[in-house]
């Protein structure tokens, strides 16, 4: 006998074995699914992440002088572009202008970021920047951007809600997107 719906018929006993095991699969890439953490977006506002701090940027920004151009993470890509050498201190300004746009072309090409020198801080920048994070597993932590330039660090920290806060001299903020609120900051 053929269902025509869908194929050979299948006795009472095998058809709840395969509905079971259906169940079962759906609860376990249900679990699979939900133990994943949820994707960042800047429509959160800031910086988030959780377990491991260096992979927290993957899924980040981007931030350009089009998006999100003045804003506290623009603040830390500058500091990022300061620590490894290609921003002097006073041109953190939490404004992604000229300087900024310049800036963050060397640094990709110097560091043979994918896709290119494009100016834009996006998610294949974000990870090879994440490359020079330090820092333990959890939240609360500090967390440090070791540059590449002088021994200069940026230190960092994740609340336990995930979110990223950033220093600038004893100024501790957010990593806020939609806000610039530094003391450098215009």
């Amino acid at each position: 006998m053929t269902d025509k719906a869908t194929g050979p018929a299948l006795g009472t006993g095998l058809r709840k074995k395969v509905a079971v095991l259906a169940a079962a699969a759906g609860i376990f890439t249900g679990l699979a699914l939900s133990g994943a953490p949820a994707s960042a977006t800047p429509s959160q506002g800031v910086i988030t992440g959780a377990d491991i701090p260096w992979d927290d940027w993957a899924d980040e920004g981007p931030i350009s002088a089009t998006s999100y151009a003045t804003s506290n993470v623009t603040a830390m890509w500058q500091q990022i572009l300061w620590a490894d050498g290609f921003l002097a201190w006073s041109d953190i300004d939490c404004q992604f202008g000229a300087t900024t746009t310049a800036a963050t072309k060397k640094w990709q090409t110097k560091y043979g970021v994918a896709g290119g020198a494009d100016g834009i801080v996006g998610q294949n920048t974000l990870n090879r920047a994440a490359l020079h994070l330090s820092g333990a597993e959890g939240t609360g932590n500090r967390i440090v951007y070791n540059g590449r330039y002088d021994g200069r660090k940026i230190n960092m920290t994740r609340t336990d809600d995930g979110r990223w806060g950033m220093w600038i001299s004893s100024d501790i903020r957010p990593l806020w997107y939609n806000a610039a609120t530094f003391n450098v900051c215009p």
